[in-house]
């Protein structure tokens, strides 16, 4: 049996508490880097003219590490 902490469950019909979803990005985060590059962002895209447009020169939204969360 894996005595790792466990990630947070969604509880059905209540709030999660901050705290606990903080955890569950964290640890799906650390799974998904496993798999895949932490950045996956095209370069550049069809629609570059119109996203730059939208956020200030950038193809979107800055990523936010969840550290800084």
């Amino acid at each position: 049996m894996n005595s790792e902490k466990k990630i947070p469950c969604i509880p059905m019909g209540e709030v999660m508490p901050w705290e606990d979803w903080l955890a569950g990005r964290r640890a799906r985060r650390e799974t998904g880097n496993r798999v895949a590059p932490e950045i996956i962002r095209r370069k550049t895209s069809s629609k570059d003219k119109r996203l730059r447009a939208l956020y200030n020169g950038e193809r979107g939204l800055p990523f936010t590490p969840t550290e800084d969360l």
